[in-house]
């Protein structure tokens, strides 16, 4: 009997270790701040402040800009599931005092990426749920929501217009976009590694400028029937939200 036991002993022990080798190690975890950058033309937006050219020949003062970014998430080099940073988040510049940039701090692992993902607006989702369903503070509340039909709001640009070349901005362009055709994915394809006291700095950037006009093509802000989208004639704003999805850049300094 003691000849059997002593080599099922030592089999039990060799299993024993070898599961203990094979028990996957806890991801060690830093924070990594995100900003979000606003911009006009390239430099840092001065969102109730600044008077800004136009490439029509007008001048116009920037009041609101914000979006949407659903899904915002980290890109693993190694083709492993994504680090998801946020579910939905809401960027706004709304006031003088308002910085250009905007901070956002997650915990994540520590590893190396290939990039960086989020949906430009609120993913159908959320999209279909009504603002009753969030707590009252949540990001996706009543002041961003049409209605039942129309639903959220995915991104704001208002502006003041100065047409007549007199000084006065008195000609409000309001752009509020939204709805699940619109929602687009920006992915970037810029790698980068995440290290405790070694984390990039990355920088999310958004020209409105580049969103109203890509060099080549401008939206007209001098016909009437351009200067406000809201709720159902979301067709006038189709090649603005097509430039805003397509202009966004991230910078990477590692």
């Amino acid at each position: 009997m003691k000849h059997l036991l002593l080599p099922l002993l030592l089999l039990l022990a060799l299993t024993a270790c070898r599961d203990d080798d094979d028990v996957d190690m806890p991801l060690t975890e830093t924070d990594l701040t995100l900003d979000f950058r606003a911009e006009y033309d390239g430099a840092p937006l001065g969102i109730q402040r600044d008077a800004y050219a136009y490439p029509t020949g007008d001048t116009l003062k920037v009041l609101l800009f914000q979006y949407y970014v659903s899904d915002l998430e980290l890109l693993p080099r190694n083709g492993a599931a994504p680090v998801r940073l946020t579910d939905i988040d809401l960027l706004r510049w709304m006031s003088a005092s308002d910085s250009a940039m905007q901070t956002r701090t997650f915990r994540v692992p520590e590893g190396d990426y290939a990039g960086l993902r989020f949906g430009l607006g609120v993913k159908p989702e959320l999209n279909a749920q009504d603002p009753s369903a969030f707590p009252a503070d949540y990001v996706l509340n009543e002041a961003e929501f049409w209605g039942p039909t129309t639903r959220y709001v995915f991104a704001k640009i208002e502006a003041n217009a100065d047409l007549e070349s007199d000084g006065l901005y008195d000609t409000g362009l309001t752009y509020h976009m939204g709805s699940d055709s619109l929602y687009t994915t920006v992915e970037f394809n810029q790698p980068f590694s995440v290290r405790a006291g070694q984390t990039p700095q990355l920088t999310v950037v958004a020209d409105v400028l580049r969103a109203l006009s890509d060099g080549s093509d401008t939206f007209d802000i001098t016909n009437p029937q351009q200067q406000a989208v809201h709720g159902g004639n979301q067709a006038v704003a189709l090649d603005i939200w097509n430039r805003l999805a397509g202009q966004f850049r991230l910078e990477v300094q590692q």
